[in-house]
């Protein structure tokens, strides 16, 4: 693995700390995620990601527009994905919402690790 690749892997893991674990995460965002309703609010957290996603990428890798927007499209769309697939579970299995259980840390470090594989891809598309 090249310092390229490592510095773009770090990148994209703080970029998406920064996006789900500060104050770019709003309110209205965290309630939407518990929910799944209205979607919207999700779309706007993917954006911001995506968002975070795309300047990392630009920094370290400098992709050509069409391997960007490639990137920047599989992270929108995965992290929507991921994001409202999890809060309709959560709200179907309300056992999955409660952090005093194992299962609410069984399922947020799978939600973690899925989003992890999904930059380990991005990155691997960027550094094409």
């Amino acid at each position: 693995m090249t310092g390229q690749a490592v510095l773009l892997l770090c990148g994209l893991f703080l970029a998406h700390y920064l996006g789900d674990f500060t104050p770019l995460v709003t309110r209205r965002m965290l309630e939407a995620k518990a929910a799944a309703d209205p979607i919207w609010p999700i779309a706007v957290h993917a954006g911001i990601h995506t968002a975070l996603v795309a300047l990392v990428i630009v920094l370290v890798a400098f992709p050509t527009w069409p391997i960007l927007l490639l990137a920047c499209a599989l992270e929108f769309v995965t992290h929507s994905v991921i994001d409202t697939a999890r809060a309709r579970l959560g709200r179907r299995y309300p056992v999955l919402n409660d952090p005093g259980r194992a299962r609410f840390w069984h399922f947020l470090g799978a939600d973690q690790l899925l989003h992890a594989i999904v930059l380990i891809v991005v990155a691997a598309i960027a550094l094409r």
